[in-house]
Order: C-alpha cells, then structure tokens, then sequence
C-alpha cells in the first residue's frame, strides 16, 4: 500500500466508518456496516460502499469470515492511528481555527465528517444565520441564536418515544412510501437519514444530543447538542419537517 493509499483511509469517511465499526463491535455483517456508513454519507447505491470495503479487503485491512467481517492485525493498527490523529486534531484544533469556531468552520468539518454539501455562503430566517446544505433540507447555525425568539415555542421531544413509520408519497406520477420518523406529539414527521446525521454528529462532538420541535403546527426541527438555555461552544442544526 502507498502512502497516498494509507492516508486515503484516514481521509475518507466511509473507510475511516468501516474501520470504527469494526474495532468498536470487533465483527460485524455487511448490513451493519453499511448502515454505519450510511449514517455519515448519504449513500444513494451500494456502489460505493462496495467499492470502499473492496479496498479495504484488498489491502488487507479487513477480512471476511463467512458473512461477518473482521480488522486484521493491520487494521488494528490502522485504528489505532485513527484514535491518536483524534487526540492530535482535538489539541490542535483550537490553535488552528482560533478560540471559537464560526459556523462556516462547523459547515466546513460536517460536510468532511458526513459527505452532506454545505453551501458556501450564509442565508437567514428570521433574522438567524444559517449555513444550508445543497437540497436546503438542513441548516446549520451558531447554538446561541438558539436563544432568539423564534425558538419560543419549541419543546423537548423524548427520543425514546420516536419510531419509524411508512408515509405514503408522490413522486412524478408514481405513488410510493416514504420512510420517516413519528412521534406521538407531533402531526408531521423527520427524515430518519437527516435526523441520523445530525444527531450522530452532535454526539461525537459534544458527547450528547437533544431534539426539539414546534407541537402546534409543522416547524423546523431543532437539534442541539444541550438543552434550551444551556450555552457550549459549538452549532445546532435545523431539518425541514415531512408533511403528508
């Protein structure tokens, strides 16, 4: 394997995912892998998760055995740089963007960590700057403006009490159903993908996650790393609901 090769894995989310997984669970079958990467990239075939574990097995860092797979002894060691690039970047990071990272800085490490495309430029609601992703289904912003008055009537949901429910939809002229998130507050629904990726991201920065929303009528969801009133240094992010 080439350098260039060897850093790829570090770079690329889908493999560094793969490679988590597998030192977190020590196996795991195809279909937890994929949904692990799935998580943080949004895959629209297998295509090119399969391309990333065939590289993977190709250069030895995993293993298949029977239908689960493995890290071989140099894929621990991969992993293993892995955890010790986070303790770097972790010391490094506040010399490198200042003491308190902007939301474009944010916008910036979510798009490398998810593969989700952040626009380059802000735009506002209400007053409230947002950085929004290329579909603008998900916005990003700075956790204090969470204080403005906009966010008045938003209250806490229970994660626990959130499932997933089958909606049906139409697209072009074919009818179809839509996979979405429900909770029994709530009259309209989340993108599990959307709420996935923002809520996991949020969780490895910040060690937690919490969402939000509007009973009385379809709103934005509000997802943020601590609950209203409570400051950090860091972003939160808006979801456009799924309103059948």
């Amino acid at each position: 394997m080439r350098k260039s090769e060897a850093l790829s894995i570090v770079a690329d989310p889908t493999r560094n995912k793969i490679i988590r997984r597998l030192e977190e669970a020590e196996k795991a079958a195809y279909s937890d892998l994929l949904d692990s990467a799935e998580h943080v990239r949004h895959l629209t075939s297998t295509g090119g998760f399969n391309y990333h574990l065939n590289f993977l097995l190709e250069n030895q860092i995993i293993v298949k055995e029977g239908i689960v797979y493995r890290l071989t002894y140099k894929g621990k060691e991969v992993a293993r740089f892995l955890k010790d690039v986070d303790q770097i970047w972790n010391r490094l990071e506040p010399t490198m963007r200042g003491e308190k990272m902007g939301i474009l800085s944010w916008a910036e490490k979510f798009q490398e960590e998810t593969g989700t495309t952040m626009q380059k430029s802000t735009s506002e609601l209400h007053g409230i700057e947002l950085i929004l992703d290329e579909k603008k289904v998900i916005g990003l912003l700075a956790q204090e403006d969470c204080n403005r008055e906009f966010f008045r009537d938003y209250r806490s949901l229970k994660v626990e009490e959130c499932k997933l429910s089958l909606k049906p939809s139409e697209e072009k002229t074919e009818k179809c159903s839509e996979l979405v998130v429900s909770h029994p507050d709530l009259t309209y629904y989340i993108s599990p993908q959307l709420l996935g990726v923002s809520f996991q991201f949020l969780s490895a920065h910040f060690n937690e996650a919490h969402v939000f929303a509007v009973k009385k009528k379809p709103f934005p969801f509000l997802i943020r790393a601590t609950e209203m009133g409570k400051d950090y240094d860091g972003c939160a992010f808006l979801v456009a609901p799924c309103v059948f």
